[in-house]
């Protein structure tokens, strides 16, 4: 273990995992909180931050000796935390590229980072992969990692700038895309038809899926309902789907 000390909560370097932690992203983001900290693959962990070795002591020991280990003073880990309630143990996280999977949930501008990474969550548990808009919740952001239940360790996640061209070059790519909307030509989901490559567009809560999306797809679909409601919770939405093209 290289064990370093930062008694300061001025310290410049926890400047610099503030950034990470502000500005996450799919190659490094940070992690805080003993139950995520203590459950990742070691080789994904990058550096860790603790203020108390010795009740963290056999996770420590169990780190590869390259890693380093800084000692922080009660007011430095709150400064570099988010959580209301006060953690002894964080970390900065590097993840390794995955193949993308031959089942997937687009989401379009769904902005709720609770959603995102509950959609991440179910999304893992059904074998499917996650593609994100620009204008969706940051996956990385400690919120939406929180709501994964640790399925961002090794669920396919993909952000990209342009949607309607990620859309089109999947069908291009042989895969069956379907999009979540309520329009005359919309078929319920025991009607829909599909192949090995599918994939399921969700949107927004508030304005649902973009026009330029919406057209890039093959077909939309609506959710049948027995009573009224104006329209699902996203991540609600995004699981019915899921479990239909599982």
């Amino acid at each position: 273990m290289i064990l370093k000390e930062i008694t300061s909560a001025a310290n410049p370097y926890l400047k610099e995992i503030l950034k990470i932690r502000n500005h996450p992203a799919r190659e490094r983001f940070f992690l805080e909180g003993t139950r995520f900290v203590e459950e990742l693959p070691p080789d994904c962990i990058e550096e860790v931050f603790t203020t108390d070795l010795k009740k963290h002591e056999a996770f420590l020991s169990s780190l590869p000796q390259q890693i380093p280990v800084y000692h922080l003073s009660s007011q430095g880990m709150k400064k570099i935390c988010t959580a209301v309630s006060e953690q002894t143990i964080a970390c900065t996280v590097t993840r390794k590229e995955s193949e993308r999977p031959k089942k997937l949930v687009l989401l379009d501008g769904v902005q709720d980072p609770g959603n995102v990474g509950t959609i991440i969550r179910t999304a893992y548990a059904f074998g499917f992969g996650v593609i994100l808009s620009s204008g969706c919740a940051n996956p990385w952001s400690t919120k939406a990692l929180a709501s994964t239940a640790g399925a961002f360790r090794s669920c396919y996640v993909e952000q990209t700038a342009d949607l309607p061209d990620t859309v089109s070059k999947l069908k291009n790519d042989g895969f069956t895309v379907f999009a979540t909307a309520l329009d005359e030509t919309a078929v319920s989901p025991e009607e829909i038809q599909f192949g090995e490559k599918r994939a399921v567009i969700i949107g927004s809560e508030g304005k649902g899926i973009s026009p330029a999306v919406l057209s890039a797809a093959h077909k939309t679909v609506f959710i049948p309902m027995q009573n009224p409601i104006n329209s699902l919770n996203a991540a609600s939405a995004a699981s019915i789907m899921i479990y239909r093209l599982k």
